[in-house]
């Protein structure tokens, strides 16, 4: 099993980087295999990170066990896992659209059927020093609330999944959709969808089937 949460970690990171979700050494990941927790190590582009070079965490005794220096993100890696069971990869980018979106202040707004069907809803946070013990807690809160994604202003976001992919199209779809905003503030008046229409898209059997294959 760990080689195949290595290998969903290692595409995944692959797939950042080229669709320009992080650049440089930004961002992490992390996968959980029973006990055990992989993490990116600190330092290292998300697209060049050798098999023995992924940091292997005792979950249990928050121990590390192999591989190089963790991110410094570590301690909110393992409050996620810890928070909602049901995760089994966490995804921390820094989309730019997006960032820029909710550090001037904005939310993402629902304008899509997919943006409600694949990530619904967020939570946001002030900004809080990366890497430390305050903005772990704060995020692993968030996260209890059963939300899939919670954006971090000045900073960044971060999704889960019970699956790379999952957590992956999350992601993507979240800085797509702040795309879709900045095109409509440029067009006019934003319309994103109402309360009612995102009900019936929650529920729509369609949707349901899109969010099963994902998680696979």
């Amino acid at each position: 099993m760990a080689s195949e949460i290595i290998k969903a970690l290692t595409e995944l990171g692959k797939v950042m980087v080229e669709k320009g979700l992080v650049v440089g050494s930004g961002g992490n990941i992390s996968g959980r295999d029973g006990k055990l927790v992989y993490l990116s190590p600190t330092g290292y582009g998300l697209d060049n990170i050798k098999l023995k070079e992924w940091a292997v965490i005792d979950f249990n005794r928050e121990k590390q066990i192999g591989g190089l220096k963790p991110t410094c993100e570590v301690e909110m890696h393992l409050r996620i896992f810890k928070a909602r069971a049901d995760v089994r990869l966490v995804c921390h980018a820094h989309p730019a659209i997006t960032v820029g979106l909710i550090s001037g202040g904005m939310k993402i707004m629902p304008f899509t059927p997919e943006f409600v069907a694949l990530v619904d809803r967020v939570e946001y946070l002030p900004f809080i020093m990366p890497g430390g013990h305050k903005l772990a807690v704060a995020v692993e809160k968030a996260f209890a609330k059963g939300v899939n994604a919670v954006c971090l202003r000045n900073h960044g976001v971060i999704t889960v999944g019970r699956s790379s992919r999952e957590a992956l199209t999350r992601m993507i779809v979240i800085e797509d959709q702040a795309k879709t905003q900045v095109a409509a503030l440029v067009a006019g008046k934003p319309r994103p969808l109402t309360a009612k229409e995102q009900n019936v898209i929650r529920h729509m059997d369609a949707e349901a089937y899109r969010r099963k294959l994902l998680a696979r």
